[in-house]
């Protein structure tokens, strides 16, 4: 077990030690920034699995982050980042615990230690932003606050070996930050959670490179989970035009009172570059993403668990939601899709998807059919300051929701600058 306090203790004794040595170092040795996101958002009517659907609702949301690393050798450097979110709701929220300016979280505070043992381990230790594969089990530590934030208190050990890459992990999350300057108690978790694991890279084979992993996690609710997950990935390349993602993986565990407790995931897809049309630069994909559902007869819990996964897969803001009551825990869904992405200009890309979501279990309404979704997203690169985005997504729920009120949608407009 990782513990939060004593990383980031170490990590600051270490960044203030280190940073008094700054008058001997170049100025080069030193960097910082800091960026901006405005996102307005407006939802309404997306159907959950506790028996409501979302009521309509827009909001302002305001994160700025401010970074700073020092590198004090070669091998020996130090980074922090500080963040703060406000948001304003359009309509009654009742308890906005984001109203206020003057929480912030320190998000990152960790040291590197590079080119160990003959350039061959590499160490990252503190708070940091971790992501694995296609983020569909390592990807968010913090899932409650919504991507305000993504940190894991961790310890990461990369080990090199020719065409190999072996991660050890070491993590810890707790459900309120413990760190947070004027903290105003926010949720990241419904309970503390801790684990680790290993997390392989093998490009041996350019045409197939291959990734393999293992990870434990054990989850602080009232019924307490300890899980185990094995998993590989493949991504084939058959040519220039046409590669392949598969991924596979198996859970396996139990909960308090010895109840056992595993899931599985398939996630495949098949990507086709298309043809240059006009100076159009295109990619189509053909997808099928599955997570096993809770057979409610049977005394195992079968549904998959998400790890550390919780955020929009797919791009799907609206999925986060409609799995309330556990807000973004992936589970029981069979999803075939088909996406394109489109690069209209050097700066402005679209993205689309078109989904029927189904569940292997069926749903509170009695059904198997969640729906069809449809995803679109537009992107464009104002200058190398600025960025925006507009994000759209309409859901047409079926009989898997006991409760739904016509189509359901999510959209956002978001900007970026970085100073």
């Amino acid at each position: 077990m990782v513990c939060p306090k004593g990383i980031t203790i170490l990590a600051t004794v270490l960044l203030c030690s280190l940073t008094a040595g700054k008058a001997q170092a170049t100025d080069s040795a030193a960097a910082w920034g800091a960026d901006l996101r405005l996102r307005v958002v407006d939802l309404n009517r997306i159907p959950t699995e506790a028996a409501r659907t979302w009521p309509e609702n827009r909001f302002l949301r305001v994160r700025s982050r401010l970074w700073g690393s020092y590198q004090i050798t070669p091998q020996l450097s130090c980074s922090a980042r500080l963040v703060n979110e406000w948001r304003e709701y359009g309509h009654d929220k009742g308890t906005n615990n984001y109203q206020s300016l003057d929480e912030v979280v320190l998000d990152n505070l960790y040291i590197d230690l590079d080119n160990l043992f003959n350039h061959r381990l590499n160490l990252r230790i503190g708070r940091q932003d971790l992501t694995y594969g296609t983020g569909k089990i390592l990807r968010i530590g913090t899932p409650l606050d919504s991507s305000r934030t993504y940190y894991f208190n961790a310890v990461k050990a990369s080990l090199h070996l020719d065409s190999l890459q072996a991660d050890f992990l070491a993590l810890q999350v707790a459900a309120e930050d413990e760190l947070a300057i004027h903290s105003r108690d926010r949720p990241l978790l419904e309970g503390d959670e801790n684990g680790g694991g290993l997390y392989i890279k093998n490009n041996r084979f350019p045409s197939v490179p291959q990734e393999y992993y293992y990870f434990y996690k054990h989850e602080q609710r009232a019924a307490n989970l300890n899980l185990h997950t094995v998993g590989l990935r493949f991504m084939p390349k058959f040519s220039e035009q046409l590669t392949a993602n598969l991924e596979m993986a198996k859970q396996a565990g139990h909960r308090q009172h010895e109840t056992s407790a595993g899931g599985e995931l398939l996630d495949l897809s098949l990507f086709y570059r298309l043809p240059p049309w006009r100076r159009l630069n295109s990619r189509l994909d053909l997808s099928y993403y599955y997570l096993s559902g809770d057979d409610p007869h049977s005394r195992t819990d079968e549904a998959w668990q998400p790890l550390w996964a919780r955020y929009p897969q797919y791009m799907s803001y609206t999925m986060v939601r409609a799995q309330v009551p556990h807000f973004a825990a992936w589970s029981n869904i069979s999803m075939p899709s088909t996406g394109l992405v489109v690069d209209i200009t050097s700066r402005l890309k679209l993205a689309t998807r078109l989904a029927l979501v189904y569940a292997p279990e069926e749903g509170p309404g009695g059904g198997h059919k969640k729906g069809t979704l449809f995803v679109c997203r537009l992107a464009y690169t104002i200058n190398k300051k600025w960025r925006a985005n507009f994000h759209l997504e309409v859901m047409d729920p079926d009989d898997y929701y006991s409760v739904s009120h016509g189509h359901g949608h999510y959209s956002h407009f978001e900007l970026r600058h970085r100073f």
